[in-house]
């Protein structure tokens, strides 16, 4: 457990409407007294203030643009996942953080409030008597009796409005151009959206990602790192992305076939599991529901599917039989795009015994899936055991 104290200049509590033991604790505290070290275990993307609109913001807060000491009003705040916010006097709580709790949004707000505390103490000193004193403030809103399950989508939704703009921003710069043109004529084109407030099933960022999981450039076959950012943090993808479009466009000639597997994996892999002689019992990494689900990218349907713990590590198992020509860049399947759905077909079972033996190990846990760098290991290996091994047989 860590503790910190806040002074605080107001402070309310509320009850969650759902989870009785859940609570909201609203905070507005001087940024001078905001404590450093603040962890930030379930927030999803990594920080970088050195960019322009939080140069912009900056200036907000040093009083240098705009109304003086309104930062509180033009800024959303930080929230927090916490153990406990405890009142010791009127204007001081102590905030009691555990392991894997922390700012679960407004990581670069606080980043940003830290890096200003010694300026806006310097310049308080030496304003000349006309000057107005620098008095920013900025709201906590903090989250205790949170089920650690949840802390993911908590943080997945606070964060997803900015990465549709970001995506929205990057279709006006036609970024996702050459995406759009290998999905026009496909039937499922209309389920991806590019732009905010398209009624789609998927979006360019969801694309993006799965394109990261077959990514050879950022994680060679050859190399012991594997694309897990594309299931901790889709910001973090289409940033990657949006720096070098032209590293993802190299997938461009099997990107079809990478959305079909998408959909073979998910829509085949309990059935592969029970044919194939699994452990019976419920999986708690595979889904199901009275009404089938849609696999526009196969163009089928079906009851069950897996959750995205654990189907993007068994999809990215298959960046095995990506190869890439070293002298042209051009990128194809090993064997053609045929063997690798028969190579599905024979690692299936295996694949999926070796994620219910992840899954019992973390606890049932599906997101706990999709976070295990040695389980995405694991997969990879077994394809490229099974590859190996059939093209030996061969020789």
């Amino acid at each position: 457990m860590k503790r910190f104290t806040l002074p605080v200049r107001f402070a309310r509590r509320l009850p969650d409407p759902v989870f009785p033991n859940c609570e909201r604790h609203i905070l507005m505290c001087a940024i001078t007294d905001l404590p450093a070290g603040l962890p930030r275990d379930p927030n999803p993307r990594a920080q970088n203030i050195d960019r322009g609109i939080w140069r912009d913001i900056k200036r907000h807060l040093l009083n240098e643009e705009g109304t003086a000491n309104t930062f509180h009003l033009k800024n959303k705040g930080i929230t927090i996942i916490a153990d406990s916010v405890e009142k010791r006097s009127d204007d001081e709580y102590e905030l009691v953080i555990a392991p894997g709790q922390g700012i679960v949004d407004g990581a670069h707000t606080y980043d940003l409030n830290i890096q200003a505390q010694p300026e806006i103490k310097e310049l308080n000193k030496t304003r000349n008597g006309e000057e107005t004193p620098i008095s920013q403030f900025v709201k906590l809103e903090i989250l205790t009796g949170v089920p650690p399950d949840l802390a993911p989508e908590i943080a997945g939704g606070l964060n997803t409005a900015v990465q549709v703009q970001k995506m929205s921003l990057a279709d006006l710069e036609r970024k996702f151009d050459w995406i759009k043109e290998e999905l026009e004529g496909t039937p499922y084109r209309a389920e991806v959206a590019f732009r905010e407030n398209e009624n789609a099933t998927y979006d360019a960022r969801d694309i993006v990602v799965i394109l990261d999981l077959f990514n050879v450039v950022d994680f060679p076959n050859d190399k012991d790192d594997h694309p897990v950012r594309a299931y901790m943090s889709k910001a973090q993808v289409l940033a990657n992305y949006l720096n070098n479009p032209a590293k993802y466009e190299t997938l461009r000639p099997i990107m079809r076939d990478i959305l079909m597997l998408h959909d073979l994996v998910s829509m085949q892999a309990r059935d592969k599991h029970n044919e194939t002689g699994g452990k019976a019992g419920k999986l708690v990494f595979v889904e199901s529901r009275r009404s089938a689900y849609t696999f526009p990218f196969a163009d089928k349907q079906g009851k069950y599917r897996l959750v995205g713990g654990a189907l993007f590590p068994m999809l990215a198992a298959f960046r095995w039989m990506v190869q890439q020509d070293p002298q042209t860049g051009v990128v194809e399947w090993r064997g053609g795009f045929s063997e690798v759905k028969a190579l599905w077909d024979k690692v299936a079972g295996e694949m999926m015994r070796a994620t219910q033996r992840t899954s019992e190990d973390l606890g049932r846990k599906p997101h706990a899936i999709g976070r295990s760098r040695n389980h995405w290991a694991t997969l990879h290996k077994t394809v490229a055991h099974e590859d190996l091994m059939k093209r030996a047989a061969t020789v």
